[in-house]
C-alpha cells in the first residue's frame, strides 16, 4: 500500500529571531548589527514572504508570543555568559510550536563548549587537537612539563564565539606565559580556560549545508595580509579589523589530497553533530599537515559584507541571493514548509 504524501505546510510570514547589537562592547561581539538584519529582511522579501523582527530582549517572548510567525529564520546568539545561553531562543521556539532554520538547542549548546565539542568529536573519530581545561590556576600545577619538545599551546575561553578571549598573545611557549593567559580568561570571562594544542600552519573554514547528509558549498583560506612573525592566530583584533589585516582566498589552491582531507573532516563533524541546514566549520593543519577541526560555527555569521560564510561562498563562486534561498531551502525541506504561490521558486 503506497504511503499518502504529506501536503506541505504554507508559509507566510517568517520571522528573524536575533541579538541586536547596540555598542562596541565585548559583551556584544558575537551581536548582529542592523545592517545585518535589513539584508536578510530584503533577501526573505524577495521570496514573497512577509517578514517580521524580533529582537531578543526583555520583551521578547511576550512578542513572539503574541505574534507568532508560521517560520523562523534564527541567528540569535542568546543572552547572558551561559555556555548554553545560544540554546535559548531554539528552546522558546519549539515549546511554541514554531519551525526555525539551523541546528537544535542539542547541538547549539554542544559546539558553543568547545571542550565538549571537541570531546565529541574525538570519540566519533574527527580529527582535533589536543585539550585541557583549567577551572582554577592551582589546576595548572598537574600540568607541569606539558611544555616538553617545543610545544606550544593557544589559551582561550571555554565558551565564547566570534574569536572573543582569541589575542595576539594568546599563543604561549612556557609555563609563565600560560599562567598569565589563563589568568586573564578566568577574570575576563569568569568561565574555565581552554588550552589547547596549537597547530602551526594553514588555517580553513568550510562551508556546509544539508540535513543528515552534509555537502561541501566550498573552502576559504584565511590568511594574514603580511607575514606573521612566529605565528598566524585568527584573532579578535584581526577580525575587527578584517580589511586591513586579512586576506582571504578560495580553496581551490590547496593540494588536491589536502583539500580531500580537510572536507572529509569537516563532513564528518558535521553529521556526528547532527547539524541542520547551514554551518562552517574552522580546521587547522598540524605539523604533519593533517587537518584538525578547531571551532564549529551551527550560527555562522550572515552579514554580506564581513562575514566569513558569505565572504567564503562569493570567492567559490556564489553570491548572497543564492546563499539564503540554500539556508532556506534546506530548513523548508526538512520542515515540511511550502513557500508562497506565485513567489517563483524552482
Amino acid at each position: 500500500m503506497e504511503e499518502e504524501e504529506v501536503p506541505l505546510i504554507p508559509v507566510r510570514t517568517v520571522g528573524i529571531t536575533f541579538n541586536l547589537k547596540t555598542g562596541h562592547g565585548e559583551d556584544e561581539e558575537e551581536y548582529d548589527p542592523l545592517e545585518t538584519i535589513l539584508a536578510l529582511r530584503a533577501e526573505i522579501e524577495r521570496h514573497g514572504f512577509e517578514v517580521l523582527l524580533y529582537n531578543q530582549d526583555d520583551s521578547f517572548l511576550e512578542s513572539i508570543s503574541r505574534t507568532p510567525p508560521d517560520f523562523v529564520l534564527n541567528i540569535a546568539e542568546g543572552r547572558g555568559k551561559s555556555r548554553s545561553r545560544e540554546a535559548q531562543v531554539p528552546c522558546i521556539l519549539e515549546s511554541l510550536g514554531i519551525p526555525y532554520s539551523g541546528s537544535d538547542a542539542l547541538a547549539l549548546g554542544m559546539t558553543l563548549d568547545k571542550f565538549t565539542a571537541g570531546q565529541f568529536l574525538r570519540a566519533r573519530g574527527v580529527a582535533v587537537p589536543g585539550q585541557m581545561v583549567v577551572g582554577r590556576l592551582e589546576e595548572l600545577d598537574s600540568l607541569d612539563g606539558i611544555f616538553g619538545g617545543g610545544k606550544r599551546y593557544i589559551v582561550k575561553p571555554r565558551w565564547e564565539g566570534s574569536s572573543k578571549g582569541v589575542f595576539a598573545d594568546s599563543v604561549v611557549s612556557d609555563e609563565r606565559e600560560l599562567r598569565e593567559r589563563v589568568a586573564t580568561i578566568l577574570e575576563r570571562y569568569e568561565e574555565p580556560a581552554l588550552v589547547e594544542d596549537f597547530l602551526p600552519n594553514d588555517e580553513v573554514t568550510v562551508a556546509l549545508a544539508g540535513n543528515r547528509k552534509a555537502r561541501v558549498l566550498g573552502i576559504m583560506r584565511v590568511l594574514p595580509k603580511t607575514d606573521s612573525e612566529g605565528h598566524f592566530l585568527y584573532s579578535i583584533e584581526r577580525k575587527r579589523q578584517w580589511r586591513e589585516c586579512m586576506r582571504y582566498e578560495n580553496g581551490g589552491g590547496l593540494p588536491p589530497m589536502v583539500r580531500s582531507s580537510i572536507e572529509t573532516e569537516a563532513v564528518k563533524a558535521f553529521e556526528a553533530l547532527e547539524l541542520r541546514d547551514m554551518a562552517r566549520i574552522d580546521l587547522r593543519l598540524d605539523m604533519d599537515g593533517i587537518p584538525r577541526v578547531i571551532d564549529v560555527n551551527p550560527l555562522p555569521g550572515l552579514n554580506p559584507e564581513f562575514g566569513d560564510l558569505p565572504i567564503l561562498f562569493g570567492l567559490n563562486g556564489g553570491d548572497y541571493q543564492t546563499l539564503i534561498r540554500i539556508l532556506l531551502e534546506e530548513a523548508f525541506s526538512r520542515c515540511g514548509l511550502a513557500w508562497p504561490v506565485g513567489c517563483g521558486h524552482a
